[in-house]
């Protein structure tokens, strides 16, 4: 869906909306009642955060007195929002993961607010992808908050000493060769080949890899690994109009086929399920050389484990031979509760803009950002770049400004995942998304964890079965 159609059809309704920020004195001189916002919003991890959130809400009501914001943190989950929205205790604004907005929207949960970003000169500026993914005609479900998408981290270290890479005079290590081919392993098989020499070199005592598991975040992990086996779309429409769910490939079985490799050949660590607090300690102990990772995860684990900083690199997915790295696109995006009146939805973006959640390049928006790049840099946690959601040359100059005044992680071993990310970007499948990943997890955690046991056809074949029964099985044609 092109940006020239969502304006075409949102200009009507533009014209017709009244932004109106300022009047709190009726004609008769009594105060009217406050307008009041609940924000579902992050809040920050850090004393220091939550006092400058709580500085910013202050300083908002003051500059509108009209409005009384009241924090109310909220990441919208299809489960507990029935019984908060039906109760009236969905926020006003709050965070809704982007795979999850147009059933959030079908469920009556969030509203349209496509002449809202029109009316504020941030429609044209929303990534052109994103605006795809959160949109529907001329309906756009959100506003975009954050992207992100999986990468391969490296124990630098680690493979350094197995002999995988090398370094140069000045210490550091070289990943790329003069043409900028990648020297370190990104490809399946030359990780299989990689993992031999460093669990050999180690005498068999530590393992190359450990894989998260047991969540929807770790199924994501397993579909792109078999999107870059080179998996076409699973979830499929045959020519009478029926989908169904398509796993029985060669692609999709080679992919489970090389996560039992790792497993039967004791690369990888199978004794439990993993998160990422546990790889990193791992990695930072240097007992595994490779792990996986979402972009946004993973100042998790160098928060948990600060001496990764420096010593780790964080690169795309890994390749079967021939195929081009990709990865599932997700993001988060904050949306307006449907309930909300037209003076509640406007004083939601008008908090939006003033902590400088659009696109704005005015003095006071990119004062707030600033903040966190630079408490992030005081105390010591790694500043990545920013995946921007906006594509506006002004504001990624003013960002990227900002991003190199507090920077303080090696650019060599991060930037091929930041300057590739968009080209790497793969929409997701188009119906039970979430679902999707569960059933990910739950294949390949049997060729992890029951590697000698596990039939690959056997699950492939309930696994397809099942899912198209339970949730593809009643979509038309039209979707």
């Amino acid at each position: 869906m092109k940006k020239k159609s969502i304006k075409r059809f949102v200009w009507a309704a533009v014209s017709a909306l009244c932004v109106c920020a300022c009047t709190i004195l009726s004609a008769c001189g009594v105060s009217q009642p406050k307008i009041k916002i609940t924000i579902g919003m992050w809040q920050g991890s850090s004393v220091y955060d939550t006092d400058f959130y709580e500085e910013q809400i202050a300083a908002f009501e003051q500059a509108y007195p009209q409005y009384e914001i009241e924090s109310s943190p909220y990441v919208y989950d299809s489960e507990t929002a029935v019984a908060k929205f039906a109760s009236g205790q969905l926020p006003t604004l709050f965070e809704v993961d982007a795979s999850r907005v147009r059933d959030a929207y079908r469920n009556g949960h969030i509203q349209d607010v496509a002449s809202y970003l029109q009316s504020y000169g941030w429609l044209d500026k929303v990534d052109d992808f994103f605006l795809d993914e959160i949109s529907d005609g001329a309906r756009v479900y959100g506003v975009p908050a954050e992207q992100y998408a999986l990468g391969m981290v490296l124990n630098l270290p680690l493979l350094c000493s197995a002999g995988i890479i090398e370094q140069d005079e000045q210490g550091e290590y070289i990943l790329y060769d003069d043409l900028g081919e990648p020297l370190y392993p990104d490809t399946f098989a030359e990780i299989l080949a990689a993992s031999e020499t460093i669990v050999d070199h180690s005498s068999k005592k530590i393992y190359s890899a450990m894989f998260p598991s047991g969540d929807a975040d770790s199924g994501k992990l397993f579909l792109d690994i078999a999107y870059n086996f080179g998996c076409g779309a699973l979830e499929q429409c045959d020519a009478e109009g029926n989908w169904s769910l398509v796993l029985d490939t060669d692609e999709f079985g080679d992919a489970m086929r090389w996560v039992r490799s790792m497993s039967q050949e004791g690369y990888a660590d199978d004794s439990k399920a993993y998160g990422v607090e546990d790889w990193a300690a791992a990695m930072a102990q240097n007992a595994i050389a490779f792990a996986f990772c979402q972009s946004n995860s993973l100042s998790t684990a160098l928060a948990v484990e600060p001496s990764l900083n420096g010593n780790i690199a964080f690169v795309p997915m890994p390749v079967a031979e021939g195929e081009e790295s990709s990865s599932a696109w997700n993001g988060t995006v904050f949306a307006v509760n449907s309930r909300a009146d037209r003076e509640q939805t406007e004083g939601a973006f008008l908090f939006l803009q003033f902590m400088g959640y659009g696109p704005d390049t005015d003095e006071h928006s990119f004062s707030v950002l600033e903040y966190g790049f630079s408490e992030r840099n005081r105390q010591g946690d790694p500043v990545f770049p920013v995946l921007s959601v906006w594509q506006d040359a002004a504001y990624e100059e003013k960002l990227q400004e900002i991003y190199l005044q507090y920077a303080n992680v090696n650019a060599t071993y991060i930037r091929e995942f930041y300057r590739g990310f968009d080209g790497r970007r793969r929409a997701s499948e188009p119906y039970a998304c979430t679902e999707l990943y569960l059933l990910m997890d739950s294949l390949f955690d049997n060729m992890l964890f029951n590697a000698t046991t596990s039939n690959i056809v056997t699950l492939i074949e309930e696994g397809e079965r099942g899912f198209t029964e339970r949730y593809l099985s009643r979509i038309g044609a039209e979707g």
